[in-house]
């Protein structure tokens, strides 16, 4: 049901985005994500995202995102997968308004891990949200209000001071964190014009 759901939600999307106005205020994007993950024999594995964004100027972007990538560990008597879930929020700067449009940005907010572990037959499961941030660079080319879009970001996700489970940026503890870079690469639909 939510195959069927997510389907028609992009096709609806596609839809209404290519008949709209070429100058977009407004646009959702669809990803694909790689990450290389810096725990020692860890293996990334392709992922993927949704964004939502507000082009307050031609030129400046605000909005939120949300993403899945999982890293693995395998040997011999073990395995665990580390799901992340960033849920953040975004700040874009496009240095160009031409046909190629390369920006610079910055992305915040809680980065959740879902591990899931089996050793020996014994299962294990955990989670655990903490604060993270991502300076990021990018490149954007527009097709009416259609757009494809490349991205590189370098993950922090910071350790929390109390040893709490749950993140926030007045419990971050600054000094400790994992440190990864993802790849994302995507579609960007538009909505409404200037």
């Amino acid at each position: 049901m939510k195959k069927l759901f997510l389907t028609f939600a992009i096709l609806a999307t596609a839809l209404v985005a290519t008949t709209q106005k070429a100058t977009a205020q407004f646009s959702l994007g669809i990803h694909g994500s790689y990450f290389a993950p810096d725990a020692k024999d860890a293996k990334g594995l392709y992922g993927g995202g949704l964004q939502a964004k507000v082009f307050v100027t031609e030129q400046f972007a605000v909005g939120v995102g949300v993403k899945s990538i999982q890293e693995e560990f395998k040997g011999t008597g073990y395995e665990f997968t580390n799901t992340i879930i960033p849920v953040t929020g975004m700040l874009e700067y496009y240095l160009t308004t031409g046909v190629v449009r390369p920006y610079i940005g910055a992305e915040a907010g809680v980065f959740t891990s879902k591990v899931k572990g089996n050793v020996l037959g014994v299962s294990s499961e955990s989670s655990s949200s903490k604060f993270g941030a991502a300076p990021k660079f990018g490149i954007a080319i527009p097709i009416g209000n259609l757009g494809i879009f490349a991205e590189g970001t370098y993950n922090f996700i910071f350790d929390n001071k109390n040893g709490n489970d749950n993140g926030s940026p007045t419990n971050a503890d600054f000094s400790t964190s994992s440190k990864f870079f993802m790849v994302n690469a995507g579609l960007t639909f538009g909505f409404g014009g200037k």
